[in-house]
């Protein structure tokens, strides 16, 4: 159809051409008609005329070189649909596509032959198919074209829609058919569709399902799991993945068997893959019942498809959690201050060690950074209670009045020192130079960045500052004697 349009288009400029130069005897001035482009639907009615201004005695209406009607040749009989009225003129009834095309008309006299062209262009609502087509898989780095053919009368135009967004048109109709898809991530899966519009009818649309391959994702709830001997552990790592993964576990490196009582696993597909959700999320549980020290040490959880490995390191691990600071009910004085601090051990605490320092005045703000002092370090006995909430006070004397000061704790029991708890600053009382400072109620939790502590355990080779057992510390007090078990009774009622 779009060939024939085409070549009707290109016949009518040369025709024009030869017409102005009096090759057909008469100019197109000579018809008192007009040349027609008539734009229809099927089942419609078209007439198309055609009279001339001078004396003639024949007229013959042509289809793309098919003959339809010939007013000199009595034996001729003219399509069915098709009648040629005394006037010249052609109708067409009941169009159908096929009727598509350039008319010719001929009228020949004494002045010799006189040609006028018209049309007629069947209008139908576009159609498309996308190259390629349905579900599509592709790993993430690929790069792919679709390509989409449009039929329709008017030619359509096409536009690209993806899940969010819409693809840049372009003038160029070429342009328009191609589309040069760069996957990126596994958030580019979706529906990528071609939509085919020519202003009849309702829009066509083609396109594919993406389905993007991506090495699995996994995460471990834990970085670290806090246990005690003869106790039951759940270490739990989740996994995403397309395609679907498979799960190992190992435990120094080596591969865990399964097929006794003390190590289980639990595989739990959380949600499959759907058209909603192109890839698959599950959930690995490996449980260690009756802890060993033997037990204790460095998990992995290992995710693998054909597209790569991942994975996930937890520590299973009898260590104290990181110390959480708590509000004192002591009050404090310009040169002493009071601090209390909880620590979650299922083992019972041997020591702390308690490091604080005075903060510079520039320190106080952001844009102005002085080196930081020294940390003074004490060590603090633990009291040995069954725990597992082990609750510790001191109070420092000797402070600078007026003056901020950062503290940070860590405990010891037979498995070793926990991870360092968050800094906490506190003012001691007396007029201070900055007026920006930090009080008890608004406390700044700084990253240990800019100080030297040193780690207590000689085994400290991974980092643990994501373990979900690290708390935010709350306010603080310090001093120089200890209160240990008197707080306890405090603290329940929190």
């Amino acid at each position: 159809m779009f060939k024939v349009l085409v070549k009707f288009y290109h016949g009518l400029i040369a025709f024009a051409a030869l017409n102005s130069l009096g090759i057909f005897g008469h100019k197109l001035s000579d018809f008192s008609s007009v040349p027609t482009t008539v734009k229809t639907v099927e089942n419609d009615t078209v007439l198309l005329p055609c009279s001339h201004n001078g004396p003639y005695t024949n007229i013959r209406w042509l289809r793309d070189e098919l003959l339809l009607a010939d007013s000199g040749n009595a034996a001729f009989t003219p399509p069915e649909r098709v009648q040629l009225f005394r006037n010249g003129s052609l109708q067409v009834t009941n169009v159908k596509l096929e009727d598509t095309g350039e008319y010719l008309c001929q009228i020949a006299g004494d002045f010799g032959l006189a040609i006028q062209r018209h049309a007629i262009e069947v209008q139908y609502p576009p159609s498309v198919i996308s190259y390629p087509s349905g579900e599509v898989a592709m790993k993430v780095g690929a790069l792919f074209e679709i390509v989409c053919d449009a039929r329709g009368v008017p030619f359509p135009i096409i536009t690209w829609r993806r899940p969010g967004d819409n693809a840049t048109d372009t003038d160029h109709v070429e342009s328009r058919r191609r589309l040069l898809v760069d996957v990126k991530s596994r958030n580019d899966a979706g529906r990528i569709e071609c939509v085919a519009d020519n202003g009849f009818g309702t829009p066509a649309v083609s396109g594919i399902l993406l389905v993007v391959q991506f090495v699995p994702e996994v995460k471990a709830e834990a970085s670290i799991v806090h246990t005690k001997i003869g106790f039951r552990a759940t270490l739990e790592c989740s996994v995403t993945a397309e395609p679907s993964a498979v799960v190992h576990w190992f435990h120094h490196t080596a591969p865990i068997v399964f097929g006794n009582r003390k190590i289980t696993r639990q595989d739990t597909v959380v949600s499959s893959r759907s058209q909603e959700q192109l890839h698959t999320r599950s959930r690995h549980l490996l449980i260690v019942d009756n802890v060993q020290d033997i037990d204790l040490g460095m998990y992995e959880c290992k995710a693998e498809n054909k597209v790569g490995v991942k994975s996930a390191i937890i520590e299973l691990t009898g260590r104290p959690m990181p110390s959480i600071f708590k509000p004192s009910t002591i009050a404090s004085s310009p040169m002493t201050h009071n601090l209390i601090w909880q620590t979650e051990s299922l083992s019972p605490i041997a020591e702390y060690k308690l490091r604080f320092r005075q903060v510079p005045t520039g320190n106080l703000t952001p844009n102005s950074r002085l080196p930081p002092p020294d940390w003074t370090e004490l060590t603090i006995p633990g009291e040995f209670s069954d725990g597992p909430i082990h609750t510790a006070g001191y109070v420092l004397h000797g402070l600078a009045t007026g003056s901020v000061y950062e503290v940070v704790v860590s405990a010891r029991n037979r498995y070793g020192w926990s991870d360092i708890s968050k800094i906490v600053r506190f003012a001691t009382a007396g007029e201070i130079e900055e007026a920006t400072i930090v009080s008890t109620e608004t406390i700044d939790y700084d990253q240990i960045d800019d100080n030297i502590i040193p780690d207590l355990n000689s085994s400290g080779n991974y980092d643990y500052s994501t373990s979900r057992s690290a708390g935010r510390c709350g306010e603080i007090t310090l001093s120089m004697m200890c209160f240990v078990v008197y707080w306890i009774s405090l603290y329940q009622e929190w």
